[in-house]
């Protein structure tokens, strides 16, 4: 059994494949990088409505990562850290989604155990000051 050639058959060039091909790959790789990233390829819904706001949901945390880190995270050390950390990435240039992501994580942790009032002590004076309690009251007993 053949099957019917289309009427408006069309041949592409090679480069005109290339072409198409290395347009659609920054698309394949936010992809990839919303499902490994930031869950996408997790979400467990149930119903319509949730599978329609999930996808878009991630896609958005990941464009807002980008913009974060293009407008206030980026440093230009990030990517010489990133290649002492792996050394494998010999050729490395320009930071990967995930290592905006790995930023991110870290100012924000960072920002969550950061102290409130300028006159508030550090752990490490807390600590010196509950041991010289002790040390008193190991003096005074």
């Amino acid at each position: 059994m053949t099957l019917p050639s289309s009427p408006r058959k069309r041949t592409l060039k090679i480069t005109q494949v290339i072409e198409r091909y290395a347009a659609r790959w920054a698309i394949e790789v936010a992809i990839e990088d919303a499902k490994q990233l930031f869950g996408a390829g997790q979400a467990r819904n149930r119903t319509a409505a949730a599978v329609e706001r999930t996808v878009p949901f991630m896609l958005a945390c990941q464009a807002l990562t980008v913009c974060w880190y293009a407008a206030a995270g980026h440093h230009p050390a990030d990517t010489e850290g990133r290649r002492r950390n792996a050394p494998w990435y010999t050729g490395k240039t320009e930071p990967s989604t995930a290592d905006m992501t790995a930023k991110l994580r870290r100012v924000l942790i960072a920002a969550r155990f950061k102290r409130v009032c300028a006159d508030q002590p550090e752990p490490e004076e807390i600590h010196t000051i509950r041991l010289a309690w002790e040390y008193a009251e190991d003096l005074a007993a």
